[in-house]
């Protein structure tokens, strides 16, 4: 069954998304510069946004084990394409445990959560709260860069640990868990259909992106072949 309230809360997060990757790849293509604080946050908002919403949609739906292990699989796979992917073209910055990574843990371990979501209000502070310690912290290694502890000069596109983030998407399970849905046909429009294509969406995403900025400058080709 799909929530359409759901979707557009999605959609929205999917629209922040797109505006953010649209700025993001002309600044790592030397087009323009995005420094300040609030170019710091806004991705972390975003991202914060997707997590919370899939905790929540995870208590509403109660999918099965077997739509469990089958999301896993997918956004593993997903994943480990993206891992490769930049690993080839920036290899010095690649995605060793990004949002899709994040998701394919976070889906196996969310469900260990879907018989008792009271206690994921209090795990789900607790959580958030040793990960944003975590952050101040370095280590030597890399091996437990996907719990949130990172070694000294980490560098990478995109990254989301478990901690603090799987705190949040804990949060949004508890919230979910308290709801029921509405009678508006308001969320039916075409921000909830961007919402029920959001994965798609950000897999695809930069290299349309990328094609409109080489439409636009005509060197950003010669930038990643040449």
């Amino acid at each position: 069954m799909r929530y359409p309230e759901i979707d557009f809360a999605r959609g929205v997060a999917v629209i922040l998304m797109l505006i953010f990757h649209s700025f993001f790849d002309a600044y790592y293509f030397g087009k323009l510069e995005l420094s300040g604080v609030f170019w710091y946050y806004f991705p972390r908002f975003i991202g914060g946004m997707f997590i919370f919403i899939s905790g929540f949609t995870m208590a509403v739906v109660k999918p099965k084990p077997s739509m469990i292990i089958r999301k896993a699989i997918k956004l593993s796979a997903l994943a480990l394409l993206i891992t490769a992917v930049t690993y080839y073209f920036a290899p010095d910055e690649f995605v060793l445990f990004g949002i899709l990574h994040f998701f394919a843990i976070a889906t196996l371990l969310g469900y260990l959560f879907l018989d008792n979501v009271k206690i994921c209000l209090p795990t789900g502070i607790l959580a958030f709260a040793i990960g944003i310690h975590l952050q101040w912290l370095r280590t030597e290694s890399n091996y437990f860069v996907w719990a949130g502890l990172m070694p000294y000069e980490f560098r990478t596109l995109d990254y989301y640990p478990l901690l603090p983030w799987f705190g949040v998407f804990l949060l949004g399970m508890y919230f979910g868990s308290h709801f029921r849905g509405t009678d508006y046909s308001f969320f039916e429009n075409p921000v909830s259909r961007l919402g029920r294509k959001s994965l798609e969406i950000y897999i695809l995403q930069h290299p349309v992106i990328i094609l409109l900025l080489q439409l636009l400058y005509g060197d950003i080709f010669q930038r990643i072949f040449g």
